[in-house]
């Protein structure tokens, strides 16, 4: 792994510990570095400590919606990429679209690998728009 693949940060969102291992073993995989939480709370905190190049979230939490809190960080951090892995109703997940993909649980790896090479696209698309 080169100095520039170690620079890339990931936060997982995720409440369910199986889940958030395989996303975090796959997203090691594409060269990420990896900090997995699993409350709302604890991703603000990291927020603020370094700013990720891509957050992978749950959408149904304990401590609430995933969408609701990354509608917030982008108001304060924009243009920072997102996927929604969730089981929420199709409706909800038709709602997250617009914010970043979206993978339904249960996901296929090629599904997942997708979407984050997705993501991360649309991220450089508005880093470089702005």
């Amino acid at each position: 792994m080169t100095d520039t693949d170690a620079a890339l940060r990931a936060y997982v969102l995720e409440d369910d510990p199986d889940i958030a291992a395989l996303e975090a073993d796959l997203l090691r995989e594409m060269g990420f570095s990896v900090v997995a939480c699993t409350r709302i709370v604890e991703l603000g905190d990291l927020m603020e400590l370094a700013l990720p190049h891509l957050m992978v979230i749950d959408v149904m939490l304990p401590d609430g919606d995933g969408g609701d809190i990354t509608e917030l960080l982008r108001s304060a951090w924009p243009g920072i990429p997102a996927i929604f892995v969730s089981a929420a109703s199709r409706e909800r997940l038709a709602e997250l679209a617009p914010l970043g993909p979206v993978v339904p649980k249960p996901f296929d790896l090629d599904q997942f690998r997708q979407a984050v090479e997705q993501a991360l696209e649309s991220g450089r698309e508005l880093r470089s728009a702005s």
